[in-house]
Formats: structure tokens, sequence, C-alpha cells
């Protein structure tokens, strides 16, 4: 019979980030390298696109190395990795060899909320969260959801159109039934399982959805980009995407509660300790620990393996493998 890992006796709540850890980023990784290569040519067919974005990710993100760096400097969103790849490109002058723009994002040494103010001053896009980072994210958003779905959810026009979408190419990032038999397991043990994605509401539930897991997670503590959104505008254009904490306190206190409260530190930390964070990547544990979370480390993201001595070094409560790690016992 399985049962939750014996760890979990000390938690009342499990708050999973998405991609890395239940999802796939793949695509999310291609409809960045997309976008930029758009802005920076254009005018092109966006089959041909389709057909050689492995060949545009490899050179664009420079073998998956400018990634792997942009994570672990707590980059998060993959609008933000955008935003961050093409304003190196746009600083440089690059429009085809993309491993100056590796060297130079490499070489300023800053973690994620320095690098956006660096790059509010320095790249022509402005500032993240500005009009050209807003257009950026439109493109993004043509590529990740295709022509037909973008328009019913965007008015925004699109220059270039002819793209099927990658949302319909979506996967877990380990095999789907044992992705489900661990959420089960830990719902019907009464843990409370929340989500603290990159992604917006729309981009989370329909991987939930169609995947038939939604209803393991507690509606309240499904925080999502569009919940930061909000509360960033709201608030005045604080940077609250992780590595802040946000999103993860707003999973443990529920969606109801005061962002302002939040911000300024007005709730029962005491809930912290009885809080895990479940996430693959660099913006994941600065931003729960930051919260005075415990966080468990899966090795399913960009890094593989090769992230446990990163995880070791921060401070990970936690290492596993993927997610079944929460789980023993036996069928």
């Amino acid at each position: 019979m399985k049962k939750p890992a014996h760890f979990l006796s000390r938690y009342d709540t499990v708050l999973f980030d998405m991609d890395g850890v239940l999802t796939s980023e793949q695509r999310y990784w291609d409809a960045a390298v997309l976008t930029v290569y758009e802005y920076l040519h254009r005018d092109f067919d966006p089959s041909w696109a389709m057909d050689n974005v492995a060949a545009l990710r490899k050179n664009i993100l420079h073998n998956d190395e400018t990634l792997v760096y942009l994570k672990n400097a707590g980059v998060n969103s993959n609008w933000d990795t955008t935003y961050a790849v093409l304003s190196a490109a746009l600083i440089l002058g690059v429009t085809d060899d993309f491993a100056p723009v590796h060297d130079y994002l490499t070489s300023l040494g800053m973690d994620a909320l320095e690098l956006y103010d660096f790059l509010a001053d320095k790249s022509p896009l402005g500032k993240r969260g500005g009009g050209a980072y807003d257009a950026c994210v439109m493109v993004f958003q043509q590529w990740f959801l295709g022509d037909k779905l973008f328009a019913e959810n965007f008015s925004t026009p699109q220059r270039l159109k002819g793209k099927p979408g990658l949302i319909w190419h979506e996967t877990p990032v380990i095999g789907l039934e044992r992705i489900a038999g661990v959420l089960k397991t830990l719902s019907e043990a009464g843990l409370s399982l929340g989500v603290g994605t990159g992604r917006v509401h729309m981009e989370i539930t329909y991987p939930l959805d169609a995947w038939d897991i939604r209803r393991y997670f507690d509606d309240n503590r499904l925080i999502t980009y569009s919940e930061v959104i909000a509360a960033e505008r709201a608030l005045g254009g604080q940077t609250l995407t992780k590595p802040h904490p946000y999103m993860f306190l707003k999973g443990m206190l529920g969606k109801d509660y005061d962002d302002r409260k939040i911000t300024t530190g007005d709730y029962d930390k005491s809930l912290a300790a009885k809080t895990l964070v479940v996430g693959d990547a660099g913006a994941d544990i600065l931003a729960a620990h930051s919260g005075g979370m415990d966080f468990a480390a899966v090795l399913t993201g960009v890094s593989g393996q090769n992230a446990r001595s990163y995880f070791e070094g921060a401070g990970a409560a936690y290492i596993l493998d993927d997610v079944t790690g929460l789980i023993e016992g036996v069928e």
C-alpha cells in the first residue's frame, strides 16, 4: 500500500512548482526561442521555424547553457527568460550567433532581481513589465497557444500568422500514471496540495484538466503568474515573481488573503513550518527559503541529476529523483 513519505508527517500543506516538477517545460523553452527569433528576424514561415526549432534553440540558448544559468540565477517565468535573452541580444547587436549572449549574461553574475533592475536601464526593451516587454509576452503567447486559442483569449492582433500552438504538445515530466498516484496518495492522506507556478492561469488549468489531476488540488492554493501580475499592478509595480516568496506565501495562506498583508509580513508565520515546497529550480528554493518554508528538490528540471550539488549547497531539506519520492510503500 502506498503512503506519504515519512518526512511528510511534518507538514500540512505541499506546494508544487509545475514545470520540471509535474509538467515538462520543453515547449515553453521552444516558445521563448521562437519569440526571440521572431523579434530579430521578423518575416519567415512559422512552419519552417517549428520544423527547425531544435536547431534554433541549440543556438539561441547555447545548448541550453544560457537557460541553466538563468534558472540557477532565479529567473522563473519563461517570459522573463525571453526578456533576458532578447535584451542581451539587442544590447550586443546579436542576430545569429548567440554565444556572446551566454557569455554576457554569465559575466554579469547577477541574481534574477538584480538582473531585472540592470536590464530596466540597459535593455532597449526597457523594464520588465513595460510596454515592449508586454509586446514580447504577446508574441510568446502566440507561439505557445497558436493562432486559434490566442485569438480566443486575446484581442492583440497577430503580425505573423500560421502558428499551430505548442500547448497541444505538452507532456508530463514523468509518466502521468505515476504523477497521479503521488497526488492521489498525498491528497487522501489529508495533505492540502497547491501550486506556485510561473504559468498564467489558463495555461495551468489545461494540463490539470486534460490529465484529470486537478481534483487533487485545493483551488484556493492554485497560485499562478496571473495572481503575480494582479498583485504587482495593485501594489504599484513591486516585483513579486519568484524568487520573491509571494507566490508560495499566497499558496500557503490562500487566494483570498490580502496581498498587502503578505508583502508586509502581516500573517501567521508559524504556518511556514508546516508547508513544504517542491520544485526543480533556483527560483523555487530561493522563494521557499525566503518565505521560511522547507524545500524538496526534484531532479527532473533542465539540469537533471547535475542539479544535485546545487541543491545540496542551497540547503534543500530533501533531494528526490522525481515526485515519486514523496510516497513510499508497495502496491
